[in-house]
């Protein structure tokens, strides 16, 4: 079990960028020596095989560029991906079998996307390529999958791991790269690095290869050392993917950075949102808070909206912190939020609620997302999630004393709505008609929020004549979405990207039917569905090299990237604490579960851990902003650092208080007893 190792010098690699091309030349061309060991391990998941690699440079002169080590699959090359069905290829938070390369891609939103038709891609390509390369920081676990075999769930599983860095003795020298070639059928790790052919800062952002400060230098009789963990197995299953990505993350395990306590967080990111970003007149919460060059005086971008990014997401969170600080204001704020959108949200039309507002328009489905959208409508995403929250809400107020009818009522309604619509498949639709509420787009995990909100909806109504249909829509979603390890459609701007956010509506879904029925396969998806979030969620501290993330020791692990399409960690993944710790604790505590519970244990321990530390512990700490401030943008890498000082330096954060953001950690915080 070895590599083929193939390299580029500077002046030849100026060649290939400018061919689109991918061709390294053999190592031995440039005078670089390889050797291989295979030092222990027989390729299985629990005994992978060590390979040490060594490259030496015995030219006689110093050595400039990229040294590409791959690994082939059996039969690949020249398959079509997925299309011919042969290889699909996992570099998690980055590459989910091909990014639906197989889909129509001239899209508004660029993200990569894998064909193996297209060898040597021109711009009017872009996003399309037979290969990507891009630099390891970019993942979320130093890893590259490949399964093969002839069907989609794949025969052979080919996986290596390895430190995404490159050392000299220990101190950090380099990045390396990752690697996946579906024409070829490789995997490959790069001593050096390129984000090749394009390199997606985000999806109207993309920059051309790089040609500059990604080489490694080799002076001659110089050489470079390497441990690889490699993987070579029969699977009869996807999910051995995600079996490969939790030894990676045992192996390579990083704890966030010890910052604020639970209590602490808690109070900090509520008082922040309710002292600084409710907004009296429209009853709703600012979708950014931010400073103004006078003091003590703020301004505000209020995209409003009855969920995600500024209503009942943020109201539920603030109404249940409410009563733990016993905050007055808080808790008006919160039911003000909440009984304004009821009251006057809903279209008799369709019997789905607007989901925005603004003084030209009134009630309406033209929220700040609606003209990237193909479809113009009601979104599923966000009609779904409010009556999910909102139910939330109602049960949280029935159990302290206060029954809202008025709250239950509009919910039922909605939830009838929703149910009228499912099509044969069991799937809700992605947007229904503002007209009558028909649905007019499929074909999207998004749309599981429905199913949560059914669900949830028969447990606090405790009518569960309709549970067959659930467990249908519930098995569909399954096996459309969570057993391909392609979760897409949910993020209303990314043009049906895969994604991390769908599966956490799918989760919740999941979780509501095991309260109702007990069955144990709920429990099965909700694992195998963390699992899937789980592999965008970082497992280790990266390296961050932009201010002002890299100057605070902020920590990158427990944090998930949002899409393939939006490369930066926000916090949304946050707010599923509780579903992971209701898995915990309702998994049958037996030897074939301990594996499960351990590893999720650990997983939620991180996220809670990531959460109490990624604000403003005091005032400025983050650049910008009160104590208390959270923005949803963290950039781990090079993907999405747009935003900039006020001299012109590039910064890996937004400056701004966005509620919805923090309240994802304190929705997750208040679930830690």
């Amino acid at each position: 079990m070895k590599f083929s190792v193939r390299a580029v010098d500077l002046a030849r690699h100026l060649e290939i960028v400018k061919n689109h091309s991918c061709d390294y030349d053999e190592a031995g061309v440039y005078g670089l020596s390889v050797e291989q060991q295979v030092v222990e391990g027989d390729g299985s998941l629990a005994f992978p095989y060590k390979v040490q690699v060594s490259v030496k440079n015995d030219s006689g002169r110093d050595f400039e560029g990229i040294v590409l080590l791959a690994l082939e699959s059996d039969g690949a090359a020249g398959a079509e991906c997925p299309a011919g069905s042969d290889s699909r290829f996992y570099l998690p938070g980055f590459m989910y079998g091909s990014n639906r390369g197989d889909q129509p891609w001239k899209v508004d939103c660029k993200f990569p996307r894998l064909r193996a038709s297209v060898k040597n891609p021109a711009d009017s390509d872009c996003p399309l390529s037979s290969f990507y390369m891009v630099r390891s920081d970019r993942l979320s676990h130093p890893c590259a999958v490949m399964l093969s075999g002839g069907s989609a769930s794949g025969s052979r599983l080919l996986a290596f791991h390895t430190s995404p860095y490159i050392f000299e003795g220990k101190d950090f020298a380099q990045y390396g790269g990752f690697y996946c070639n579906a024409d070829r059928g490789e995997i490959g790790f790069t001593l050096g690095y390129e984000n090749a052919p394009w390199l997606f800062i985000q999806s109207h952002t993309i920059k051309p290869r790089q040609t500059e400060g990604n080489y490694i230098k080799l002076a001659a009789g110089g050489e470079i050392k390497k441990d690889f963990y490699l993987y070579d197995f029969e699977t009869s299953s996807p999910f051995a993917v995600h079996d490969v990505i939790r030894k990676v993350y045992d192996f390579y395990h990083e704890v966030p950075r010890d910052a604020a306590s639970v209590e602490e967080a808690v109070k900090d990111l509520s008082l922040a949102v309710c002292d600084y970003a409710w907004l009296n007149d429209e009853k709703i919460y600012s979708g950014f808070v931010r400073e103004t060059d006078k003091a003590g005086v703020f301004s505000y971008n209020k995209i409003p909206s009855i969920s995600w990014t500024n209503g009942i997401v943020v109201a539920y969170p603030q109404l249940v912190a409410a009563q733990r600080l016993k905050n007055k204001k808080m808790r008006e704020q919160a039911l003000e939020c909440i009984n304004h959108i009821v009251k006057n949200s809903l279209n008799q039309k369709s019997n789905l609620p607007y989901e925005t507002y603004d003084e030209a328009r009134g009630w309406s489905c033209h929220g700040w997302w609606y003209d990237g959208m193909h479809s113009g409508g009601h979104s599923a995403y966000l009609d779904g999630q409010f009556v999910y929250y909102l139910l939330k809400a109602y049960l949280f107020e029935k159990e302290n004393g206060s029954v809202h009818k008025d709250w239950l009522d509009f919910a039922a309604g909605v939830v009838q709505a929703f149910e009228r619509e499912r099509n044969r498949a069991g799937e809700y639709p992605f947007i229904f008609s503002e007209v009558d509420g028909t649905g007019i787009e499929y074909d999207s995990l998004g749309s599981c929020w429905c199913l949560a909100a059914s669900a949830l909806y028969a447990i606090v109504s405790g009518d569960t004549e309709g549970l067959p249909e659930l467990e249908k829509s519930a098995d569909h979603y399954y096996k459309h979405f969570i057993e391909r390890l392609e979760c897409y459609g949910s993020p209303l701007d990314t043009d049906k990207a895969p994604d991390n956010e769908g599966v956490l509506a799918f989760i919740r879904a999941a979780r509501c039917l095991h309260q109702i029925t007990k069955k144990e396969v709920y429990l099965e998806y909700m694992k195998n569905a963390l699992y899937q979030e789980f592999s965008y969620k970082f497992c280790y501290n990266g390296r961050i090299t932009v201010p002002p993330l890299s100057e605070i020791g902020w920590s990158a692990c427990g944090g998930s990237i949002t899409s393939v399409c939006n490369p930066h960690i926000h916090p949304m993944s946050s707010s599923i604490v509780g579903e992971m710790k209701y898995f915990v604790e309702h998994c049958l505590d037996n030897a074939s579960n301990a594996e499960a519970r351990r590893y999720i244990q650990s997983r939620l321990d991180d996220t809670v851990k990531w959460g109490c530390q990624t604000y403003n512990l005091f005032d400025g700490q983050y650049g910008y902003g009160k104590k208390g401030w959270m923005s949803e943008r963290f950039c781990y890498s090079q993907g999405l650092v747009v935003e900039k000082y006020p001299d012109g330096r590039l910064a890996s954060t937004w400056f701004a208080l966005m509620p919805w953001a923090s309240s994802s950690v304190l929705e997750g915080l208040l679930e830690v007893k």
